[in-house]
């Protein structure tokens, strides 16, 4: 099974995933060798600074200083950082690692979502601004792991995997009632257990507010948002249009992870990955049936069902489903 843990966004229109592209043409951009410090487009000569590099010690936004580096997420890395008039506190700040206009729009709206939400199961935004060509947004330090590493360091049960589940399940409810929020990426890295055996959703750098006149999607259409294996069939194709029952495809894969270890979904590239999709949504029962109990693994199948209208209409729906297991339990 290939090891697909990594956000992708397959854009049609897009030339480079990985490299910084010129607004003006969408050529890539390169080093300018006759200006150190920017890069340079050599097809319209379009220039602009390069990234700034944040090492442990540096002092962002004059308020912040960067401790160390923890890790890089779908749009940006992560760094442990404490605010210069109380260097007891612990924050962490996530700076936007691409600079295309659609990445900036997508890094912004995260930061205005998360603002305007105060949940204990999310991770909350504190602070977020904009210097040069960088974005900055500080968050909540969560002293934990996230799913994946608490299933490589415990041993999960099938009523452990179902609290924590209902948990997810009652963050992304509170997100779509309240806000209309999808949050497009779910699966165990971006779940975290703190300390105190709290669950807390982060990552809403590929979300979508649907109907906001103010937050418009800056999705293309035809591309696909999300990390293989977790993503729903619908998300290979248009990510633009899908509902929050893509939400409750790709938490219903994260609970397979967490009973089996692995994800429900086999393939080596993009395109092999959403083939298994089709062919395994929802997954055969017999991948389960040492792993939990009959009625779990129904649930696991009626969350990923491969049509969207198969799946749960509402998290309500959802959450009485795993709240009778729970009680059988």
């Amino acid at each position: 099974m290939a090891d697909f843990d990594k956000t992708i966004v397959i854009d049609p229109n897009s030339q480079s995933q990985d490299k910084e592209v010129c607004p003006v043409c969408g050529m890539v951009l390169q080093e300018d060798p006759s200006q150190r410090g920017y890069l340079r487009c050599m097809a319209c000569n379009f220039r602009k600074k390069q990234t700034i590099v944040l090492t442990p010690g540096s002092i962002v936004g004059n308020k912040y200083k960067l401790l160390n580096y923890l890790n890089s997420g779908g749009c940006g890395d992560l760094f442990l950082c404490c605010p210069l008039d109380d260097m007891s506190q612990r924050y962490v700040l996530k700076v936007m690692k691409a600079h295309d206009s659609a990445s900036q729009s997508r890094f912004h709206r995260e930061a205005v979502i998360l603002s305007s939400i105060r949940n204990p199961r999310i991770a909350a935004v504190l602070d977020h601004w904009s210097a040069d060509t960088e974005s900055y947004i500080i968050m909540e330090y969560i002293k934990g792991k996230n799913l994946k590493e608490v299933y490589d360091f415990y041993s999960i049960d099938e009523a452990t995997a179902l609290q924590l589940i209902q948990e997810v399940a009652l963050a992304l409810q509170y997100i779509w009632e309240n806000f209309a929020i999808i949050h497009r990426d779910i699966k165990p890295e971006n779940i975290m257990l703190n300390d105190d055996l709290q669950v807390k959703l982060l990552d809403f750098g590929l979300s979508k507010q649907v109907g906001s006149s103010t937050m418009t999607d800056v999705t293309s259409e035809r591309t696909g948002l999300g990390t293989p294996g977790y993503m729903s069939p619908e998300q290979f194709l248009n990510s633009r249009d899908v509902d929050f029952r893509a939400d409750i495809y790709s938490l219903g894969a994260t609970l397979f992870f967490l009973l089996t270890g692995y994800k429900p979904i086999n393939g080596t590239t993009n395109r092999e990955v959403y083939e298994d999709t089709l062919k395994n949504s929802p997954p055969p029962a017999l991948l389960l049936e040492l792993k939990c109990s009959s009625e779990c693994i129904d649930l696991i199948q009626f969350m990923m069902q491969a049509k969207v209208e198969d799946r749960p209409s509402s998290y309500g729906v959802l959450l009485e489903r795993i709240a009778r297991l729970l009680n059988r339990s």
